[in-house]
This record gives structure tokens, sequence and C-alpha cells, in this order.
């Protein structure tokens, strides 16, 4: 036991005895007793904070996990039971903590915890280490609750990349992804008309409700937090956490009736919220690395996701069943053949049409029902691969990896981290033009239909706007906050 913390622990013993002497000799009511320490509200976020790094999801030193509760109370690699409730001189972890070895204390090759955090997780043993979450195999990320973020800066000292773009229907404003915040854009003139805060640190996606009247806003800090939630336009108030949890969400997508919301990020999970409730309706975690992109079927059947494995699953949107996979970014044998992740997935406006692309020489053209057609089992494997199938290919002609497409009835737009935008034909599939550019890598891509323009945001914080039937530049600017720059 550290010397320091056994000093405090008497001192304070001394104080409680004089304190009910006191009391009695008076007639007063004892002291009130303190409140037993909260474990998700007190204990948890240290716990992440100072020793998740080494013994979290990702890492296992020690052969130890602490980031759920269920890992917590296992033994360690040494074979001693790491907290045994009601006594700290038991428990492996608080010995660790106070001791002073430095081949042996807690946090490794870190400042130590302090005589205040180490006392907190004293007493919590103490007083038996209780659980006060839902389930102790989760990680205590999920079970925390949504975060209060702080306010964005009020300017940017550098240029925050331009994740997700999004165009108001009625108004034509463009909402742009920030630091902690959500932009918004007069597009044509490049003035900076209002800033809404309070946001994930990282906002990875943006998609209006059918109505214009709600912001989906999904993001999160990476390999920590994750959230989509609801903001109101009019007032840039969050409404509604849908999803929170303990990685980042890069994609969020609304249905076509505007009724649910599908999710996906970093933690390989596709998840479809009911928007009304927030009640979740169902999740599936069948891909083996990031969900990149989603999206709804046009007729709200279907839900497909991209993802960096190399595939692209649909599910049926009423419960999550995987419907089908489509393989046509993993094809080893044929014209098309070569293996790589998929970054960008977009549906037609009508009908059931999807179009998938990452990396690669082609956005690839594909539907749901013809991909579970084809799919076979493993006795026809070798004919099927012998076939092209039913896909379509659009050699794009990029050099590197595409990030972002947009899509209308006619035409497909696809840009790259090469800093390239190019319009495509879905007829002929031939390029019809590309766009002038400046060399930076192009994460978002967003058609205004009505308007006829399309803008794209870049690395660099760049938003570039073009005439859809001309090709001409409209407008370029820097969302940058406090950069005090015009549109060129």
């Amino acid at each position: 036991m550290s010397p320091v913390v056994t000093r405090a622990a008497a001192v304070l013993a001394i104080g409680t005895v004089l304190a009910l002497g006191a009391s009695a000799r008076s007639g007063a009511a004892p002291a009130v007793q303190p409140t037993p320490v909260g474990f998700l509200k007190e204990v948890a976020p240290l716990l992440l904070k100072r020793c998740a790094g080494c013994h979290g999801e990702r890492a296992n030193l020690g052969g130890y996990r602490l980031h759920a509760f269920q890992d917590l109370m296992r033994k360690g690699g040494g074979g001693r039971p790491a907290v045994t409730p009601g006594k700290p001189e038991a428990s492996e972890l608080l010995r660790r903590i106070e001791t002073r070895d430095p081949a042996l204390r807690m946090p490794k090759q870190d400042e130590p915890l302090s005589v205040s955090q180490t006392a907190l997780i004293r007493r919590w043993i103490l007083e038996g280490a209780r659980f006060d979450g839902g389930d102790p195999t989760a990680p205590y990320r999920a079970q925390l609750g949504p975060r209060e973020h702080p306010a964005a800066p009020l300017s940017y000292r550098a240029a925050v990349p331009a994740l997700a773009t999004a165009v108001a229907p009625d108004s034509g404003d463009l909402a742009v992804s920030g630091y902690h915040e959500v932009t918004v854009w007069d597009a044509q003139s490049g003035l900076l008309k209002r800033r809404i805060g309070r946001l994930p640190q990282r906002i990875q996606s943006l998609a209006f409700s059918p109505d214009g009247r709600t912001l989906l806003v999904a993001g999160g800090t990476p390999g920590e937090y994750g959230e989509a939630a609801l903001v109101d336009w009019s007032s840039g108030r969050r409404t509604r956490v849908l999803e929170f949890g303990s990685e980042i969400l890069l994609s969020a997508a609304y249905s076509p009736d505007g009724r649910r919301v599908a999710t996906g990020g970093a933690d390989n999970t596709v998840r479809v919220t009911e928007v009304e409730t927030g009640k979740r309706l169902w999740q599936n975690r069948v891909h083996a690395d990031w969900v990149t992109s989603l999206g709804f079927s046009a007729d709200g059947e279907f839900v497909a996701s991209a993802g960096k494995d190399l595939t692209v699953k649909i599910y049926r949107a009423t419960d999550g069943a995987l419907f089908a996979t489509y393989l046509g970014h993993n094809r080893q044998i044929g014209q098309f053949k070569g293996q790589h992740p998929v970054y960008a997935l977009r549906f037609s406006p009508e009908g059931r049409q999807a179009y998938s692309a990452g990396g690669g020489r082609w956005v690839q053209v594909w539907n749901p029902i013809k991909t579970r057609d084809e799919a076979g089992d493993a006795g026809d494997m070798e004919e099927r691969f012998a076939k092209q199938g039913h896909a379509r290919y659009i050699e794009h002609g990029f050099k590197k990896d595409v990030y972002a497409l947009a899509v209308s009835r006619a035409t497909l737009f696809a840009a790259s981290s090469g800093g390239e935008v190019k319009q495509f034909n879905l007829t002929d599939l031939k390029e019809v033009r590309s766009f002038p550019c400046e060399p930076d890598w192009i994460y978002s891509l967003t058609l205004d239909e009505p308007r006829r323009r399309l803008i794209a945001g870049s690395y660099t914080g760049l938003i570039q706007v073009w005439d859809v039937e001309s090709g001409k530049r409209l407008s370029e600017f820097s969302a940058r906050p406090g950069a005090n720059l015009a549109a060129r």
C-alpha cells in the first residue's frame, strides 16, 4: 500500500471519528455517508483514458484487457486476480497502480495515477467492485451514453478536411464537415452563413432528411467514439443521438421514406435505427473490415454496405438478414479481375441499380437480385468464375483510388484521391467530361440536382463547385472559419 494513500486514509478516518463524536455530544444527526463510487461514471472513463491503450480492444499486453467489465475482472497473465471485491490489498490492479517499482508500475512508461485517482479505485474495490452497467461483456464506451461535445474553435489555425458535404434542399445552402461542427456556406459566393457546433470531433457523413428539416450527422473520434445524431436544420440543435459507440462511424444514410437511418463504421457493423423513436431495428456484422459506405435502394427494399474487406454486402432492409454478397471487387479470374477495397457506394435514384468503386480501374454497376441469383455455391465456383456475370464496368482512367460517387438517372460522377473528377454516361458507360480541379484528395461529392451543380470537398478543406451542364467551375473557396477567404 502506498504510504501517501495510507496517511490520507488515516487522516480521513480520524476526522470522521471526531465529527461523529461532536455530533453525539451536540445531539446533531451523524454525517451523511458518501455516495458509492459509480463504475461507469467515474472508474470506467479513468481506465479507458489511462489503461486501455495497452489493455483494450486492440491491445492485449500481458494477456490482459480491461475495456469491458468481464475482462477487467479476469486474472491477468500472472494468474493473480485483477480485482478482488472488498479486498483492495488482494487486487493486482491496485497493486500495480500503487507500487513504486518502475518495472511493475502501471501505466507503464507513463505518469502514475494521481493520489485522488488511486483512492477512487481503492474505494470502488473496497465497496465491493460493483458494476452499474447493463452488459458486463460490452465495451464501456458503448454504455457511457452520448457525449456532450466541446464548442468548435472560433477560427481554424489549419484547414480541416471536408470529409462530408450536403446541400439543403430548399435553400441550396452547403453543409460542410468541420471540427466539432458543421459549417454552412453560400456555395456560389463562398461566404460563411452560420455554424452548427458541439458535434463530434470528426464528421464523416452528412445527409438531409427527405423533407429537408433534419440533418443527419455521423462521425466521432477514431478508435474512441462514434455517433450518429439528428440536427434540427432551422435551429442547429442536436435533437436526438440515434447511435453511439466505441468506434467512429464512417457512413450514414436515410431510407427513402425518411423513417429509418442506416449507419456503419470502423467496428465493421451495419445498424438500422428508427428515426421517430431512436429504437435500433437490427444490426449485422458480416464485414471483416471497416464499413466505408452504405445506402438504401430507391425502393427501400435493400441496404447495401461497402467494405475495406473487398466486398459489398446486401441486406433485407426489414430485418437485416444477409441477402447477397457482391464480389466484383475481389475477382481472381477473368477480364475484370482485381482485389481492391471498396470506398464508395451509391444506388440509382430509381430502381435497384448499384454503383461501387474504390481501388482498381473500374466503377462497377450491378443489381442485388442478379447478384444473389449468380451467387451459386462452392460446387459451381469454377464455372461461375469463368463467366462475366451481369455486372458492367466503367473504366474511369484514374491513377488513384475512387473515394466518392454521385449518381443521377442518366449520369455518374466519380472523384479520386488524385484530385480528379469525371462524369460518365450510364447508357454507353463512356466518359462525358472531366472537371477542372485543384490537385487534392477529394473525399466528398454532392450532386445538387435542382440547381444542376456538382460540389466536391477535399483534404485541405477546399470546396469546388461546377455547373453540371457545361462543366464550368462556378466557385472555389476554403471551408475554414476565420480564414477570410472569399470565392475566387
